[in-house]
């Protein structure tokens, strides 16, 4: 059995660096027969979103599951391959990179639009070729317009007996509150750092570079994976978490024109500016670390002044999370961001 060689091959069938929760419950789903017609996978940005929901396609359209375990694919028979290279038939992925391929004016999008809709109603009105369902993977909802996002919502109203929806969304609450409710939503949480760096140290990555990159990664291991591939994208990485040290270190004024600005420009760039903002916990929580466990060979992350406590990084630490959720409560970008830097104290010279 196919299944049987994947297992000997010490091969899992799910990646074991997705947050194992939401694993569970789609794994579940297929075990107990119970699939939705519709899910929502929620998550930021490279934390393995789009990799799960191509695993849970292959899940459902294996042909040689373990017989214990029908939510185990085999990985090795022709559905299983064909899937992990994007070419089964009954597995379609809308994407802003396919959907650009797919215009009459080539481009960078930046969104999906109701052309997308429009192709995913035709893709749905079909019946299965190799399958005994069709998949539609739509990444990057979060960015359809609202016209699209109604148009999609009379599919999912009405969806064919024989079609799953897998809508992936960066920012689940972009998403019309009447789209979300047809679907089954899944967070899709980050994980740890010390997971990630296992995880890197096991595909190769040398254990110094392992550490940074899992540091960097704010525990999104598909951004880590990448990163560690790609020189430009840990640089830029690197340039935020040094644009946050900046931001600690800078005198009160600058710290509050600095979230002036950002505050700004949140409406366009928001997923940039909560970057910005994880980019100062990640410092924070570092630094409070090496305060609270000191070690002779290990420095300060930003070059803190030495009366600086753990009590004035735990204020800093505290703001900057309250930040974000106020962020996430609508409060107004500038007066969330003003009040973060407000109640720093001060890191540079002598602590308030």
């Amino acid at each position: 059995m196919t299944w049987q060689a994947a297992v000997e091959r010490g091969e899992a069938p799910w990646p074991a660096w997705i947050d194992a929760e939401a694993v569970g419950r789609l794994r579940k789903a297929i075990r107990e027969g119970h699939l939705s017609h519709a899910y929502l996978l929620a998550g930021p940005s490279g934390v393995g979103k789009a990799a799960l929901g191509l695993e849970f396609a292959k899940a459902m359209c294996c042909t040689d599951p373990d017989p214990d375990d029908p939510s185990a694919a085999c990985g090795v028979c022709r559905a299983c391959r064909i899937v992990i290279r994007g070419v089964h038939p009954d597995v379609e992925v809308f994407s802003i990179e396919s959907e650009a391929r797919l215009a009459e004016k080539p481009g960078r999008n930046s969104s999906l639009g109701i052309d997308t809709i429009r192709r995913l109603r035709s893709s749905v009105s079909l019946m299965p070729l190799e399958s005994s369902r069709r998949i539609m993977i739509i990444e990057d909802a979060e960015t359809l317009p609202e016209p699209a996002q109604q148009a999609l919502l009379k599919v999912l109203e009405e969806p064919p007996p024989s079609v799953n929806f897998i809508l992936l969304a960066d920012e689940p609450e972009s998403l019309l509150e009447t789209v979300r409710s047809r679907c089954n939503e899944i967070p899709v949480r980050p994980i740890s750092t010390v997971r990630i760096q296992c995880l890197l140290e096991d595909t190769g990555v040398q254990a110094t570079l392992a550490a940074e990159i899992a540091t960097l990664s704010n525990g999104l291991p598909a951004w880590a994976l990448a990163a560690a591939k790609d020189a430009k994208m840990l640089q830029a990485r690197r340039d935020e978490r040094e644009a946050a040290r900046d931001w600690l270190l800078a005198s009160p004024y600058d710290r509050v024109v600095s979230a002036y600005k950002l505050g700004g420009q949140y409406a366009k760039r928001r997923a940039d500016t909560v970057r910005r903002i994880q980019s100062v916990i990640s410092v924070l929580r570092e630094e409070m670390i090496r305060l609270a466990s000191p070690s002779p060979s290990t420095v300060s992350v930003v070059q803190f002044d030495d009366a600086v406590t753990p009590q004035h990084v735990a204020r800093a630490l505290a703001a900057s999370l309250r930040c974000l959720d106020d962020l996430e409560r609508n409060v107004r970008p500038r007066l969330a961001l003003e009040a973060m830097v407000l109640a720093w104290p001060n890191l540079q010279s002598q602590p308030i």
